[in-house]
């Protein structure tokens, strides 16, 4: 029996609606939202919420999603946001006035350690020209979800990649990688670590060709491999990957990265080629989905004709990753397509933000805002359930 999934709206908020924008979510189901464009190439912070008459610089969205009722469903209601300022903007005592909250950029990346983001790169006006290398470097930002408030620190991090925007990150233990992206000119596709304890940062291999934007990775592990980053998607020039279903896996132990070609799902082949997309891990407390690696979903189709101005064509389907053979790093791997009622599922997009956490041992998945059709930027927050 394929995967059963179910699309939940959970939450909308005219002042949390864009694109090209990052999320977190904590352990406890608290799903953080940072950065962004209302307007092509236009950045916010948490655009205007209610009773404000600006956004102050550093500013963050939070929603709590909480616990799944006692029958592990959704409640059907809907969660109001609320925003959390930072806490330093205006120190008297701040020794660089620049550096006590990040400016606002569209492309960023995001990770959460020990309730506290990890903020890096991103694009910082309409000329969509990279911020400079200590506003694109690293910002932590403590959450105090208790208090709305998020305290914020530049981290003083030397020799880091080149700024650039619209690249994927993902975090493993203690170190953040930052992969891809595009920077002043052209795309890219190096890998770099970070070292959050340590706050150093390590050139590590660069992926398969080609270079691109817009792809994603899932960090998990898995035998034999141990540590990994799975990529999927991503655009350079056209959407990625060439050949359909295809995968890029960096082996962290190694520092090195293998291309592997997953079996189709027998009636519904593979995903296609994609990018600006929901790539997630996922795990499950069922026994059917117990080889269950990561979950992909919705992005771009088709570049818009009008480039970064226009809205292309997007997907709105989801796909399940597993991996069912320990011993061979290249056979084992499958696509299975998640089955969801048509009639219930978000309109198709691309330039969202998803993320995941663990709750009961099953994966809790989100899809926040995103580029729609219409050139609009959606305020919807939706959950998928699998089963």
């Amino acid at each position: 029996m394929p995967p059963i999934g179910r699309w939940s709206l959970r939450a909308i908020g005219p002042y949390s609606a864009r694109s090209s924008h990052c999320v977190v979510a904590t352990n406890s189901g608290q799903v953080v939202v940072y950065g962004g464009e209302l307007k092509p190439r236009v950045p916010v912070d948490s655009a205007i919420s209610q009773g404000e008459n600006e956004a102050a610089r550093g500013s963050m969205h939070v929603v709590d999603l909480g616990s799944r009722s006692e029958l592990g469903r959704i409640v059907d209601r809907l969660k109001t946001w609320s925003t959390l300022s930072p806490s330093r903007l205006g120190d008297t005592n701040a020794a660089n006035k620049d550096l006590d909250a990040p400016n606002p950029r569209v492309g960023p990346s995001m990770v959460l350690k020990d309730n506290a983001v990890y903020i890096w790169g991103g694009r910082g006006g309409v000329d969509m020209a990279p911020l400079d290398n200590e506003q694109a470097g690293v910002w932590k930002g403590q959450l105090v979800t208790g208090q709305e408030r998020v305290d914020w620190e530049h981290l003083p991090a030397e020799g880091g990649p080149e700024p650039r925007s619209y690249h994927t990150t993902a975090i493993l233990d203690d170190t953040m990688y930052i992969h891809a992206g595009c920077p002043t000119t052209g795309r890219l596709s190096s890998l770099h670590s970070f070292d959050i304890t340590q706050q150093k940062w390590k050139t590590l291999a660069s992926a398969p060709e080609p270079p691109r934007g817009g792809t994603s990775l899932v960090a998990n592990t898995i035998e034999p491999f141990g540590p990994v980053l799975i990529r999927y998607g991503g655009f350079s020039g056209y959407e990625l990957p060439k050949e359909a279903g295809i995968l890029d896996v960096y082996v962290v132990k190694d520092d090195k990265w293998l291309t592997v070609t997953p079996a189709a799902d027998p009636e519904h082949g593979v995903p296609g080629p994609r990018s600006v997309h929901g790539f997630q891990p996922f795990q499950s407390s069922s026994s059917s989905l117990s080889h269950a690696l990561a979950v992909l979903f919705y992005g771009e189709r088709d570049a818009s004709s009008l480039g970064h101005a226009g809205a292309g064509t997007f997907w709105n389907d989801a796909w399940l990753l597993s991996k069912d053979k320990p011993s061979s790093e290249t056979d084992g791997w499958q696509w299975t397509k998640i089955i969801t009622d048509e009639s219930k599922v978000p309109e198709g997009r691309g330039w969202l933000a998803s993320a995941a956490w663990v709750e009961h041992g099953t994966s809790r998945i989100v899809m926040h805002g995103g580029l729609l059709s219409s050139n609009k930027r959606s305020d919807e927050l939706w959950e998928l359930q699998i089963e």
